[in-house]
């Protein structure tokens, strides 16, 4: 990876929960670092194929200052936010805030806080067999795409297949959608929850029906093992209705435990 640096840019704001703060306002020092591809820019030696670090800098300088906010937390997470929307090249991102005149009354050198944030591959498997499937299952992918920090890259087709593990409900309508997006796997979880929350999803018993279910399936090679989150989803190389539609777009991904592709998954599966 490729990285630009712009370090300890001085601004003068008005962040800080106490009033003194937000009245006085103090010096900030707000160090970016963002990673990116620059064959593009540096082969070319045009500057419309790269970041303008001044533009840039001027840029976080007016959005720094454009309101008051209690927590720096706060203040690098929107710029964040803002750096990964305005430049879409952005791949990866640190930013880093320093508080020197923190009001502590204490000597220390700075308070501050770093926030990173890098793009990942996420595949989500998704189903519904309530009501109007379709309509659910493509509200759920609407609302996927117009999430900000979401950008969809793939849609497989749609699948009517047989109920898993509770056999005695209707027939599924089944998808699987490729992502990338910057939030961390366990805020990915939050964002698909509250969506299935949105779209009348009820948890009653275990495989079940439902209007709505977005399981997160894959992310990037990694492996996750929360009380939440187990990622890759552990019977991914059960069920055909997320093999099918996996291998519509991502058919030599590579399970990162199993060391097997999606492909090789699904001809295993049906010759079981």
């Amino acid at each position: 990876m490729d990285y630009l640096l712009v370090k300890d840019l001085e601004i003068y704001a008005n962040h800080g929960v106490f009033q003194s703060e937000k009245e006085l306002g103090q010096k900030f020092l707000v160090t970016l670092k963002m990673g990116y591809n620059m064959k593009k820019g540096a082969t070319s030696n045009n500057l419309e194929d790269s970041i303008h670090y001044g533009v840039l800098s001027k840029e976080i300088y007016d959005y720094f200052r454009s309101e008051s906010i209690d927590l720096i937390e706060t203040v690098a997470y929107k710029l964040v936010e803002f750096i990964f929307e305005k430049y879409k090249i952005v791949q990866e991102l640190t930013v880093e805030i320093k508080k020197p005149w923190a009001p502590i009354n204490l000597p220390l050198d700075t308070v501050k806080v770093t926030i990173n944030r890098k793009k990942r591959r996420y595949f989500l498997g998704i189903g519904s067999n309530i009501g109007d499937k379709q309509e659910y299952v493509n509200s759920a992918i609407d609302r996927l795409k117009n999430t900000n920090s979401i950008e969809l890259k793939n849609v497989s087709e749609m699948y009517t297949t047989k109920a898993w593990g509770k056999t005695d409900q209707e027939d599924f309508l089944n998808c699987a959608v490729e992502i990338e997006s910057y939030e961390e796997p366990e805020d990915l979880l939050k964002i698909t929850q509250q969506i299935e929350l949105d779209l009348g999803r009820e948890r009653h018993e275990k495989w079940g029906p439902r209007t709505i279910d977005i399981d997160i399936l894959f992310c990037d090679g990694e492996i996750i093992y929360t009380d939440d989150l187990k990622v890759p989803h552990p019977y991914v190389q059960d069920r055909k209705f997320v093999l099918e539609p996996l291998n519509d777009f991502a058919q030599f991904f590579v399970h990162p435990v199993l060391n097997k592709t999606l492909k090789q998954l699904l001809s295993e599966l049906e010759n079981s």
